[in-house]
């Protein structure tokens, strides 16, 4: 195949991806993929680097990284003005919660032989305007305690994925204390199945696929294939009850819990209702700024992505 350009984060996961590179030129140069290695040194190079590829008409990358890289990656090549080079990613993440929609494997040989003998599909991303900003999102967009939680998960480094995750949020709910949002959202079915939802909320979330947090399952029917997006609400509730709900959440079992709002969406508008601005995240990077207003929407069948498995 053509020579591929490989963007590889070597900070992920506590230098996770630093450790794997020699482990990652081996097998490229196994299966005699001739590549530019690219490695990243600052929030944003990702973004640049991937777009600079795509601008130069590059037809695949390697992500060597986790989901804040490959929202990078994104963006850097859906904004580049270009027809999108396929991706494949070697998940190296603290979560990898949108390889997850990929493959259930992590064996890095298996995200390489999508190089050679994989297929590419194209998923669905979520799109965000906001205070004359905008940005795509591959897998999730959330407010509330999942912004704290980023906040708190270098404390528990030793940690990787879902135990990370449920450690960082129990130490967030003792500090935490929830705002009422308002999300207006539309639906595929027409206008007339339109909908608002208003109350305080410890978690609102905007999902593409299935999992967030390293297996979260908050909307477990999510496919990054179906041109929709899901919402995900809690209500407020209290400690007792959110401690009961949470197991049925990991497994994806919360779909009769009253307080936890569920619909497929096309788009979304959310507003703190006292009007003052608030904090969001995307793939698991905080957006450093508060905002006022979001408004988003499904861009379907937007990402091309290398996927292992059968022969093309």
């Amino acid at each position: 195949m053509e020579s591929i350009t490989v963007i590889l984060n070597p900070e992920a996961s506590g230098g996770a991806g630093a450790r794997i590179q020699p482990t990652v030129e081996r097998g490229l140069d196994q299966r005699n993929i001739s590549f530019d290695l690219l490695r990243t040194e600052a929030p944003g190079h990702a973004a640049a680097l991937a777009r600079e590829a795509a601008s130069n008409g590059a037809k695949a990358l390697l992500v060597v990284g986790g989901d804040g890289t490959l929202h990078e990656v994104a963006n850097g090549v859906l904004g580049s003005g270009r027809s999108a080079p396929s991706i494949a990613i070697v998940p190296v993440g603290t979560g990898n919660d949108f390889y997850r929609m990929v493959s259930g494997e992590r064996d890095p040989a298996r995200a390489l032989d999508a190089l050679t003998r994989g297929r590419s599909e194209t998923f669905d991303v979520g799109h965000v305007h906001f205070d004359g900003s905008e940005s795509y999102f591959v897998n999730l967009l959330g407010l509330g305690i999942d912004v704290e939680v980023l906040q708190r998960r270098g404390r528990f480094r030793r940690l990787i994925g879902l135990p990370q995750y449920l450690a960082a949020f129990v130490s967030a709910l003792a500090t935490f204390r929830p705002d009422s949002f308002r999300v207006s959202f539309k639906t595929a079915e027409g206008s007339e199945h339109d909908g608002v939802v208003e109350d305080r909320t410890i978690l609102m979330a905007i999902t593409v696929g299935p999992s967030v947090g390293g297996g979260f399952l908050l909307n477990p029917n999510a496919s990054p294939h179906d041109g929709l997006l899901d919402l995900f609400f809690v209500r407020t509730l209290g400690i007792v009850k959110l401690a009961r709900y949470i197991p049925k959440v990991i497994r994806g079992t919360h779909g009769n819990v009253p307080e936890l709002f569920q619909r497929t969406i096309v788009g979304a508008d959310v507003t703190r209702t006292d009007g003052e601005p608030f904090f969001f995240e995307m793939d698991g990077e905080r957006v450093p700024t508060a905002v006022d207003r979001l408004r988003v929407k499904v861009c379907p069948a937007k990402l091309p992505v290398l996927l292992p498995g059968r022969e093309q």
